[in-house]
């Protein structure tokens, strides 16, 4: 699997709250994505994005590869296990610094990971850092926001063009950290059901100047899918990032593509 991940402060921010990480699991058999979005004063979402992906990755880690021999059933509810615990590990460890240390009162951060393992896409998600498919047919939104804009949209108080200027646009109903526990959604899908395509994870830095249409025409704008390299990947990434600064860049920006 082709990846590739980068991240910028933008604009008009002082500091990078924004983490991630990308990197082969189990011998190379999967591939771990991860982008976190922090929150709180002055560095304190700088420290608790990257305390959630140190302790994400740690869990997960210290995981061991299926049994080959297991049915798809049993790897399935085994990897759902493995990723949901991880995500409470990450929570655990913000909550507690954020404990410990009177300067990091309050922080927590959004967490969203794509977990391939023989082309099966499993994900789970935590604020409203999103993860998206995009393939020749379609671009989707896997992962749902845990925001105030989207419970307005749920209830129909409000539309999908309304919540884009909405003044409480940022505000989050879940996050890493700031309580002793946090649920955590879960998606899974099979990818070989798709003739390739791509995964996207982002910060909300990106997808609040970024539609699906622009997401498509950038993933598929260069060389074709068969010829293409790391460095290809990365094109894509940094035009993504540019297009958000171009647009205002209010926000930190993070982007991870990876190709399946």
């Amino acid at each position: 699997m082709l990846y590739y991940g980068n991240t910028d402060v933008g604009m008009k921010r002082p500091i990078n709250q924004d983490s991630f990480l990308t990197i082969p699991l189990w011998g190379g058999e999967g591939t771990l994505l991860i982008v976190c979005d922090g929150m709180g004063g002055h560095k304190a979402g700088d420290v608790a994005s990257k305390t959630a992906i140190e302790a994400f990755s740690k869990s997960m880690f210290s995981s061991e590869c299926p049994d080959e021999e297991a049915d798809m059933s049993t790897t399935d509810a085994y990897i759902k296990y493995q990723l949901i615990a991880s995500c409470d590990a990450a929570n655990r460890a913000v909550y507690m610094l954020s404990k410990q240390n009177s300067d990091y009162e309050g922080m927590g951060t959004t967490l969203v990971c794509a977990f391939v393992y023989k082309n099966k896409l499993f994900a789970v998600n935590i604020g409203d850092s999103r993860l998206y498919m995009i393939t020749r047919y379609k671009t989707i939104q896997i992962s749902r926001d845990h925001s105030f804009v989207q419970h307005l949209i749920d209830i129909g108080k409000l539309t999908e063009e309304e919540a884009k200027t909405y003044p409480r646009r940022n505000v989050i109903t879940r996050a890493v950290g700031v309580a002793e526990k946090t649920p955590v959604d879960f998606f899974s899908t099979d990818l070989s059901e798709w003739e390739g395509g791509y995964l996207l994870l982002c910060s909300d830095g990106l997808s609040n100047y970024v539609d699906n249409q622009m997401l498509f025409d950038v993933i598929y704008d260069r060389s074709p899918a068969d010829e293409e390299s790391e460095s290809d990947i990365a094109a894509k990434v940094n035009k993504l990032i540019s297009i958000a600064n171009g647009s205002g860049g209010a926000d930190n920006i993070t982007a991870v593509i990876g190709k399946f």
